[in-house]
């Protein structure tokens, strides 16, 4: 895995097109859209990458029209030891996030990098693509950056013990957990009301006479899978209705990460044909249920499937979190502390049910 931040392998590689003479004096340089598209990240790190280029005199940004190599670009190339290669700003939050796979987590960032805006402070965001090491040099790395004041983490889908994580707390040093928090570290963390809306969820169906209900999920080993894992239990305790807890499919991570998700899902649901619901606990858990349901020979379509996130199938209801306010209160709570007010908190933000 590549241990370079993205926005600095970007900038490097149009660095060293311009020094090898492939960009040329006023070329323009590829817009903002295909460097996302080309390295997979978000608009921020793109931007992030593009001001470093901009301070090193490399490039000019011209308005409504693109960014261009300078006119004279290795005399104004300032010497690496004399700058520092983050963004000029010195007023920064780190983002800390797993992936930017889902939809959530796409309008997560959007929500956040406009809040963090507002606040007055620009994002420098670092994708530990679920690795555990990634995100401990990330938490290193953006602590190390003059100007960065404070980091909001989403934590890796294992939430294994990160000491890193742990000696922020400790040093009181500003930061927020959002969606998923470690248990062992208390500080401000921010959550949908994963318990609720599992709760809400599978209360509907068993009202609607379904007993037999799967659980398919991610595995079992972080807090919003967990929440919502016990809310569906406790839907049941209080409806005085046996659970049969070999409807649970909770997919490994080893699977999830190298394997064959799809596979492992198809398997399950023929080895349960008395199943006649399912609770998908991601949107990718319902997307890949739908497409199983429909298109393999033996399995039932008429099987109600509901999803914890939009799954964006037709048909489908689901539980809407409310990202706006997540980011928002993130952003706030990061504010209260750079004022001096360090009060550990956990913030539940309301879901919906939307009903198909």
């Amino acid at each position: 895995m590549n241990k370079i931040p993205l926005y600095k392998q970007i900038y490097q590689s149009i660095k060293d097109k311009i020094i090898s003479g492939e960009l040329r004096p006023k070329d323009r340089v590829p817009s903002e859209q295909e460097f996302m598209d080309e390295f997979m990240v978000s608009k921020i790190t793109v931007k992030n990458a593009l001001a470093v280029l901009v301070d090193e005199g490399l490039v000019t940004r011209i308005q409504g029209k693109g960014t261009f190599v300078a006119i004279n670009p290795n005399s104004n190339t300032v010497d690496p030891k004399r700058r520092s290669s983050a963004p000029s700003s010195q007023n920064y939050i780190g983002l800390i996030i797993p992936t930017m796979k889902t939809k959530v987590i796409q309008r997560l960032v959007d929500y956040i990098e406009y809040y963090v805006k507002e606040a007055g402070y620009q994002l420098v965001l670092h994708i530990t693509r679920e690795s555990s090491i990634e995100e401990s040099r990330s938490v290193q790395e953006l602590t190390n950056i003059p100007g960065v004041r404070g980091i909001i983490v989403f934590p890796t889908e294992d939430e294994r013990y990160n000491e890193s994580l742990l000696r922020l707390s400790l040093d009181k040093y500003p930061f927020v957990f959002i969606d998923r928090y470690l248990r062992n570290i208390e500080t401000y963390r921010i959550t949908s009301d994963n318990w609720g809306g599992a709760y809400e969820t599978v209360t509907n169906l068993l009202n609607k006479g379904h007993q037999q209900i799967a659980l398919i999920s991610p595995d079992n080993t972080n807090t919003t899978v967990e929440d919502r894992t016990h809310g569906f239990e406790k839907a049941y305790i209080d409806g005085n209705i046996l659970i049969d807890k070999s409807l649970w499919c909770h997919v490994p991570i080893d699977i999830l990460r190298n394997g064959d998700t799809s596979a492992y899902i198809v398997k399950f649901l023929h080895q349960h044909p008395n199943i006649t619901a399912v609770f998908a606990l991601t949107a990718e858990m319902a997307r890949l249920t739908h497409h199983a349901l429909h298109q393999e020979e033996g399995l039932n379509p008429k099987i109600e499937l509901v999803s914890f996130d939009d799954p964006e199938i037709p048909g489908i209801s689901h539980i809407l979190q409310d990202e706006e306010q997540i980011a928002l209160s993130a952003v706030k709570l990061l504010l209260e502390q750079f004022n001096g007010h360090y009060v550990p908190q956990r913030i539940e933000v309301p879901v919906q049910w939307i009903q198909v």
